[in-house]
């Protein structure tokens, strides 16, 4: 429960502004992930595009584990006669903007980081005061189908950016400036439907000690919190594996051209986009009627789990299509019905965004750790499947089964 007590059923406006919202701040987050900080590496420098995108999204990956719970904690104790979430909605959205144009304009490396950095710092404020929309105004009973079209949303929010990369291919500028200012509706969209943040008369002050503290939590206050975070830095380290090394797995393993793997991780792209979207959405509905959050969490897991048995063994291309499909529904899913978990058990509901903020670096910190540690377990020993390629792809997925099945077996521990 928060601060302000949720209505029996959440209104219309606030639903609305959550899907609409998400999906706006994605796109404006996406794109220079899927492409343009990509592109501009390259044409900063052709030689060494690889170590300089490389660089730039792990300081950007490292901003992201550290202010998306500063910022919710902010967001917890704003005394705002707009209430604690919309102002850091809008003024983050709108922040993205002059990050845009800095990263537009860049001429060397050292701008292009400081421009994802000022990207990340400002969309890690919205995303950490809208996510606590959901503790804040949808009652528990609705909070599953409310998380899994927000979810849904998330996932959705790629496509925008997709669809730009293939209509203006060489406009860098544009490709960096369209998803900000539609990040800005997005901000917009938020101040204008979420007028029932009312604004918070009593709040506990902010210091260097509280900023500290909103970094980390002490798992004792709340086992089956510690539990869902865990659960989720796993089946995100898992789901990294796969898109870590995915073009090179097909290259290697199947003998794929360049032109042709990346023509079926574009296919399988989408395949999986389609089918997260449609997951998260049935599934949160479908949790929302039935309350059994931890079965779904089962059975996200054991999709995941066979996505990377699939991968373990597959010597053609129709397995990696069921791969990408059980994987695909498996994530919808559990992004279905995590942040509606994790909510139910919360250690405070009076720093509902700071929690919420911690919990989102379960999902960016495997972004970091399985790309550093996938080139090691490649090295060790010989694939089974296909001793020749010098690659043990079959250590790389079964090290990402045996996440997911730990993930799973966590569940019972589980108590809301």
């Amino acid at each position: 429960m928060s601060l302000v007590n949720p209505p029996v059923r959440a209104p219309r406006r606030t639903v609305a502004a959550l899907i609409g919202t998400e999906l706006l701040l994605t796109f404006a987050l996406a794109t220079p992930l899927i492409a343009t900080l990509g592109l501009k590496a390259g044409e900063i420098d052709p030689a060494g595009k690889e170590s300089l995108l490389g660089l730039v999204t792990a300081v950007g990956a490292l901003a992201a584990f550290l202010l998306n719970p500063l910022f919710g904690h902010l967001s917890d104790r704003t005394r705002s006669r707009f209430g604690r979430r919309r102002p850091w909605i809008l003024a983050g959205l709108a922040g993205g903007v002059p990050a845009a144009v800095i990263m537009a304009t860049a001429t060397g490396g050292l701008q292009l980081m400081l421009g994802w950095l000022l990207a990340q710092a400002a969309y890690n404020a919205a995303l950490a005061a809208l996510s606590a929309v959901i503790a804040d105004r949808v009652p528990p009973e609705q909070q599953a189908t409310v998380s899994g079209l927000f979810g849904a949303a998330g996932f959705a929010g790629v496509t925008p950016g997709l669809v730009l990369v293939g209509v203006l291919p060489g406009n860098l500028a544009a490709l960096f400036l369209i998803p900000a200012l539609a990040g800005v509706l997005g901000g917009l969209l938020a101040w204008r439907l979420l007028r029932d943040d009312a604004p918070v008369t009593e709040a506990a002050p902010v210091g260097l000690r509280s900023l500290l503290s909103s970094l980390v939590f002490d798992p004792r206050l709340s086992p089956s919190f510690t539990v869902v975070w865990v659960q989720r830095f796993l089946l995100q380290f898992a789901n990294a594996l796969i898109a870590t090394f995915g073009l090179f797995y097909l290259m290697t393993r199947l003998e794929l051209t360049t032109a042709q793997a990346a023509a079926v991780v574009s296919a399988t792209g989408l395949v999986s986009l389609l089918l997260n979207v449609l997951a998260a959405g049935v599934s949160g509905k479908l949790a929302s009627r039935t309350q059994a959050y931890r079965a779904f969490v089962v059975v996200a897991g054991l999709l995941m789990a066979g996505s990377m048995l699939v991968k373990m063994t597959a010597v053609s291309l129709w397995p990696i299509y069921l791969a990408t499909g059980l994987a695909g529904i498996g994530l919808g899913v559990f992004y279905a019905v995590d942040l509606a978990l994790v909510i139910r058990v919360m250690p405070g509901s009076a720093d509902s965004a700071r929690y919420l903020g911690v919990f989102n670096i379960a999902k960016a910190l495997p972004q970091s750790i399985a790309p550093a540690l996938a080139p090691l377990l490649l090295t060790l020993g010989s694939d089974p499947v296909a001793p020749a390629t010098g690659k043990n792809y079959f250590l790389l997925f079964l090290t990402g089964a045996v996440a997911a099945l730990a993930a799973t077996a966590l569940t019972p521990l589980i108590r809301t």
